[in-house]
């Protein structure tokens, strides 16, 4: 069953996260394709319709919640999460499980 990975957060150090996106765009998209991963949206974009949603969103589609996780905490992508942590608040970030057909 596919598994949504789903992040809002605000840009709190923009020179930073430069270095993360698009500094560190090779290293994140290579790492969710190693775990079977599809970036959906990644954007700044986007209608708020209730509460309060960081300024990036963003949807990465993965084969299950176990690839998802094995991702986030993949060695190989750890530098570049470093990155966008430090640079970031307000995050708010989970992994959903797909509706069964």
């Amino acid at each position: 069953m596919s598994a949504f990975f789903i992040i809002n957060y605000d840009v709190t150090e923009p020179e930073m996260y430069a270095k993360y996106n698009p500094g560190s765009n090779s290293i994140t998209a290579g790492t969710v394709a190693k775990h079977g991963g599809t970036i959906l949206a990644a954007s700044g974009s986007g209608i708020d319709l209730m509460g309060q949603q960081g300024q990036i969103k963003v949807i990465i589609e993965f084969p299950n919640s176990q690839a998802a996780k094995a991702w986030l905490d993949d060695p190989e992508y750890a530098p570049a999460k470093a990155i966008r942590l430090a640079a970031t608040d307000n995050i708010n970030q989970y992994i959903v499980d797909g509706l069964m057909p």
